[in-house]
């Protein structure tokens, strides 16, 4: 029997009552298709017209649906994409400050390098002409092993220094002081110059000198580098299973019910982000301890421990150590003859002191050495600048999820936002929590494998950062004479090197004094275009050369 007009009235309310959305409106299939097959062109899985979702895992709702399960799984695998390149937007700004900031130190520390390696070269040129030819692959070699010892070589700084001194001996003895015995060995006055004391203290203070400010630019730049290898992880972050889930309903699971680009609930995207990221934020302390370490050791890279301080007086240090050959020219023949030789040695015209520079000559070598310039272009102050801004990022891993979270739409004032279930007013908190048991907080798992090697690593140079920090604040408190009876080398072989200090045999060396503060070079941006303004007054040329 055919049935009323009113049954059929009603029967047509009850279906779109049950096939209908919290606002009233049956799913627009057509939209959802269009904006599925920009994703996946050609595919044909939207069905034409709303569906049960009986299949459904994930994206489950009480009313009509416009996803099958093969749009589901495909919509799971964008959510991760999405993910993945959240991470990557976020965590751009930092990477690019770290990246470029290793760049500029390690040209800058390069440049440091050519410049004490020329200025020696012109030195000695200058105020030792006989000697220069000899010398200048030995000069040259220990730059380069300077070089390799900051880029993580595992040669030490005193083996590079007792090599330059082992290689000069022979030359001084044989050019500057005069010796000429056929009988005496080459390779017994190679060995001799330690036993002998012919280059004084210097030798000595060049090797403690040089060993605290390269091992603080070596740690410097390896923990540069670690920052890099740490931020590149978190990019590379692969959501889990039930982290996939909860991007899926966090971001297209209103595309089912026909809701293109609703705007996330803040508190539904910080829970999401939350499980997510959990052992994210395990890191969170010790990257906090990563930037203060590394603040503290840019802070205490001065004097001693200022690497172009300490390179640009080698020139000085290598003259002084000459001269004191020089004026004890008559001991060192003596006990070079007895230590290698065996038959007297031929009498020798008198070398004398190096000659007295003409005006031109002293003016040319006053011209060899750094002008003083602005204290803003020096090293320190590009350190300065540089973890100025890092400490800007001293949340990064705690305020992850609040990044990410943010760069979701946020709702107009008094408009509906999604829940992870239906559009609503307000996130419900706590109780979504019931209503999907599979957005568990993940705080009480083991962090992820990925996760523990970068705590592992950071822990490791958050160690190397604090044991320099501390060896130089001990001998700061020794060079000032306080704290003295407390003193102590334990832990501190493997980074003190030589046994030189200003208050022991080198105190009071003529002409040498402590480091210079404001002979620096001029460091200007070799590529002004792609640095930023602050940047750009960054690193630069030598222009002081």
């Amino acid at each position: 029997m055919a049935s009323s007009p009113v049954h059929s009235a009603l029967f047509l309310c009850a279906f779109l009552q049950l096939f209908s959305l919290p606002g009233g409106h049956v799913p627009n299939c057509q939209e959802v298709r269009t904006v599925f097959q920009s994703l996946h062109p050609g595919s044909k899985w939207v069905p034409e017209t709303p569906v049960s979702g009986a299949d459904l895992q994930v994206c489950q709702t009480k009313g009509p649906t416009c996803c099958s399960k093969k749009m589901e799984e495909r919509y799971q695998v964008a959510a991760r994409s999405n993910m993945e390149s959240g991470l990557q937007v976020v965590s751009a700004q930092l990477k690019r400050l770290i990246i470029q900031n290793a760049a500029i130190f390690q040209e800058a520390f390069d440049l440091v390098l050519r410049h004490g390696r020329n200025s020696t070269l012109t030195m000695l040129k200058s105020e030792f002409p006989t000697l220069a030819s000899g010398a200048q692959s030995s000069v040259g070699q220990l730059f380069l092993d300077m070089s390799l010892y900051i880029l993580g070589s595992d040669s030490t700084v005193d083996h590079m220094v007792a090599v330059l001194y082992g290689r000069l001996f022979p030359l001084t003895y044989r050019r500057l002081l005069g010796g000429s015995g056929t009988s005496v060995s080459e390779e017994c006055v190679r060995g001799a110059w330690k036993d002998s004391g012919a280059f004084g203290p210097y030798p000595k203070l060049m090797m403690t000198r040089l060993s605290r400010s390269l091992l603080a630019t070596r740690v410097f730049l390896q923990a540069l580098n670690l920052g890099i290898e740490v931020v590149n992880t978190t990019d590379h972050l692969r959501p889990g299973r039930e982290c996939s889930r909860s991007l899926l309903r966090l971001w297209y699971c209103p595309h089912c019910q026909g809701m293109l680009g609703p705007p996330a609930c803040r508190g539904f995207c910080q829970a999401v982000m939350h499980n997510c990221l959990g052992g994210a934020a395990e890191v969170q302390p010790h990257w906090r301890s990563y930037i203060d370490g590394l603040g503290k050791l840019a802070g205490a890279m001065r004097g001693e421990q200022d690497m172009e301080a300490v390179v640009l007086r080698l020139p000085t240090m290598i003259k002084l150590a000459l001269k004191h050959a020089v004026n004890t020219r008559s001991h060192l023949n003596t006990l070079v003859s007895g230590m290698c030789g065996h038959t007297p040695q031929r009498a020798s015209r008198s070398v004398g002191s190096p000659p007295s520079q003409p005006p031109a000559a002293s003016a040319a070598a006053r011209g060899a050495q750094p002008s003083s310039s602005d204290p803003d272009e020096t090293l320190a102050d590009l350190r300065r600048d540089f973890i100025t801004s890092l400490r800007g990022f001293s949340s990064f891993y705690s305020g992850l999820g609040e990044a990410l979270c943010s760069r979701e739409p946020a709702p107009a004032n008094h408009s509906l936002c999604w829940n992870g279930q239906e559009m609503t007013d307000r996130y419900p908190g706590p109780g979504l929590k019931r209503l999907h048991p599979s957005s568990e907080s993940r705080s009480n798992k083991p962090p992820e494998p990925v996760i523990s090697q970068i705590i592992d690593k950071l822990k490791h140079i958050n160690q190397l950062l604090q044991i320099v920090t501390v060896s130089e604040k001990r001998w700061r408190a020794r060079s000032r004479g306080a704290g003295a009876d407390g003193w102590t080398d334990e832990g501190e072989e493997e980074f003190e090197s030589g046994d030189c200090d200003d208050e022991d045999e080198c105190a009071g060396v003529s002409g040498l004094g402590p480091p210079p503060r404001r002979k620096r070079l001029r460091i200007f941006a070799a590529s002004q275009s792609d640095r930023s303004p602050k940047q750009r007054g960054g690193l630069r040329d030598c222009c002081a050369c």
